[in-house]
């Protein structure tokens, strides 16, 4: 199963199909959880919302809240997570820091995250810089270990949600390599 490390334990129903396909929740157990994001709004012709897309400043971050435990649970960071941002992307404090999130008009939902890993990691695995305790050195100069790294390297991501008449609705796209 390929699910970033430090989304272990808020995931359900896990499938892998063409992408690793999981259900986000609470470490209570809810799924119906209410989105907050940084970035913008971007309309796509065609579809059915607006998606949320990265600032002329800052990168995306969105996370999910649990509206009865108020447990808030760190989906994306386009600082850190993926592949183009653990190994080619470097950010200012500024812009890792000042990324106010503001919630998403939809009602609290089940959020599918939809993951791609199509990086060989194995195969390319001489091309990395590995420190003395066999850790990868990141493009920020912080250090993840293989599995981790192998875990977090995604190069796509999607995020949507279940609306009240049980269609879903996608709200995020982004290749990361």
């Amino acid at each position: 199963m390929k699910i970033p490390v430090y989304l272990k334990n808020n995931v359900k129903n896990y499938e892998e199909k063409d992408f690793s396909i999981m259900t986000i929740s609470s470490a209570a157990g809810n799924e119906l959880l209410k989105i907050w994001y940084y970035g913008d709004m971007y309309t796509v012709t065609g579809e059915e919302r607006d998606y949320i897309v990265d600032t002329d400043f800052a990168p995306g971050k969105i996370t999910a809240r649990d509206p009865e435990t108020n447990e808030e649970i760190l989906i994306f960071d386009g600082t850190k997570h993926g592949y183009d941002n653990m190994f080619c992307d470097v950010y200012t404090e500024e812009q890792i820091q000042n990324r106010d999130l503001k919630k998403l008009d939809i009602p609290a939902s089940v959020i599918i995250l939809e993951l791609g890993y199509s990086i060989d990691y194995e195969d390319e695995k001489e091309d990395y810089e590995f420190d003395e305790n066999g850790d990868v050195v990141l493009a920020d100069g912080s250090k993840m270990s293989w599995e981790d790294v192998v875990c977090n390297g995604f190069d796509y991501l999607a995020l949507s949600y279940i609306d009240e008449n049980g269609e879903k609705i996608q709200f995020v796209d982004c290749e990361l390599a």
